[in-house]
């Protein structure tokens, strides 16, 4: 089901953002940590967009890798 597979694209994304944000928090992130942080949130917003109505015509977002 579209619905639940984009929750769990949110959740996998979030779950990668959260030690990221801490790192940037802390003032203790890597340039790479950073770049990172920036793909996974521009990831995690394009899935948020996608129209679950449109099911099964969706293109969803590669994964930041």
């Amino acid at each position: 089901k579209a619905s639940e597979r984009k929750a769990y694209y949110i959740t996998v994304a979030t779950n990668a953002i959260n030690p990221l944000q801490d790192a940037v928090d802390l003032g203790d992130a890597t340039d790479e940590e950073k770049r990172q942080l920036l793909l996974w949130k521009r990831h995690r917003v394009e899935v948020n967009r996608i129209d679950v109505t449109k099911a099964p015509d969706i293109e969803w977002p590669e994964q930041p890798v």
